[in-house]
């Protein structure tokens, strides 16, 4: 099983030097504006050059914070399939790499035919691809319910539900029959593809500092920003009602914005203490990273499995549903104890979410294979 690009990220990955004719694509779901930051690192640490690209969402798949992306292609909605397909094929001219994420297909647009018809049409082509994978188009819901007492299936049901039953098998099964690099976002997704390999998430670690040092309050301010209703994958449901009772019990601040642009996130996350992500999921995400950097300490819940994954120490406090509020309340008490662990968070934000390691990811596993011929 592949858990990390190395024991630790070169740190002369920043060194690097000579794209020798290669240019990277990566595209086009930038869930989370990870596309983006992706094709960003490979450019600036590897010295490829790189661009993201992203198709307009469909309703669906609505992330409900905008993103920035180097291109946006043709709303499929919008222009005939073969016009666009032109257009497509046009916008992508001249790359040699090409990381897929969110395994949909850039030429027949989201929602539409599976992506493994695609891989073939590239690799006609001569173009190296990697296929990417976020979350719930692999994970697999009824071994995470195996695995997982706390699991966010729990709380699903109904149409989604056998939706994504039905889209990450499908999607696994591509991963078993084809010849090319995968990888995956998040650890935990190591356990539903096992010859995967982990994609450190990016983000701007300088961009998310704070000056202001966290547990220095008599009533921290705890953060927690509610996740999408469907499905409901942070716990929102648990959390909010144990916030909102410490907070009416004067022992914390409850900040719990509705909907926020993700400009406005930065500026939330800095004026907390402690931040509550996801407790369902067994792993952590962008917005956990995100308040790594900013140097908050983060409550979630990392299955032991998951951790074990990630070569270093994940410093995130587990806090299940059944003790979230029992933790928060020692972190009430005692918060110069949890002070060490919201620095080392700020390590941990370089370390591995900066940019070099999932450069190094990309570097290793797609760009440094070779071109293939163009058939045909």
């Amino acid at each position: 099983m592949s858990s990390a690009p190395h024991d630790r990220p070169d740190d002369n990955a920043g060194d690097r030097s000579g794209g020798e004719g290669r240019r990277l694509a990566v595209g086009p779901a930038n869930y989370a504006g990870q596309a983006a930051q992706w094709a960003r690192a490979v450019s600036e640490f590897v010295h490829v050059p790189s661009f993201s690209f992203a198709s307009p969402p469909l309703p669906w798949m609505s992330q409900g914070i905008g993103h920035a992306v180097d291109m946006v292609l043709p709303a499929q909605r919008l222009v005939r399939p073969a016009h666009r397909r032109a257009q497509v094929l046009q916008s992508l001219s001249g790359i040699t790499h090409l990381a897929i994420d969110g395994f949909l297909s850039p030429l027949e647009g989201a929602g539409r035919r599976s992506v493994e018809r695609e891989l073939k049409y590239w690799a006609s082509r001569g173009v190296q691809v990697a296929l990417i994978a976020h979350g719930s188009e692999v994970r697999d819901p009824d071994a995470h319910l195996r695995r997982w007492d706390y699991s966010f299936f729990h709380e699903t049901k109904g149409l989604w539900l056998a939706r994504t039953r039905r889209v990450s098998a499908r999607n696994r099964a591509i991963v078993r029959r084809v010849d090319v690099p995968v990888l995956v976002s998040t650890p935990d997704l190591l356990l539903d593809l096992p010859n995967a390999h982990w994609l450190p998430l990016v983000v701007d670690v300088s961009a998310w500092a704070a000056s202001q040092p966290p547990l220095r309050r008599d009533r921290p301010v705890v953060l927690h920003l509610p996740s999408r209703r469907r499905p409901p994958i942070k716990g929102t449901r648990v959390i909010d009602p144990i916030l909102r009772a410490l907070d009416a019990e004067g022992l914390i601040s409850y900040l719990a914005p509705e909907r926020v642009t993700h400009a406005e996130v930065a500026r939330l996350v800095g004026s907390a203490d402690v931040v509550v992500d996801q407790i369902m999921t067994g792993s952590y995400g962008v917005a956990a990273v995100e308040a790594m950097a900013a140097g908050r300490l983060v409550v979630g819940n990392v299955a032991p499995e998951v951790r074990a994954l990630v070569p270093d120490a994940v410093p995130i406090v587990d806090a299940g549903p059944d003790r979230l509020e029992q933790v928060l309340r020692d972190i009430v008490t005692r918060p110069e104890s949890y002070e060490p662990l919201a620095a080392a968070g700020v390590a941990f934000a370089h370390r591995w979410h900066d940019g070099r390691a999932a450069a190094q990811v990309l570097d290793d596993r797609l760009l440094g294979v070779a071109q293939r011929p163009r058939s045909g």
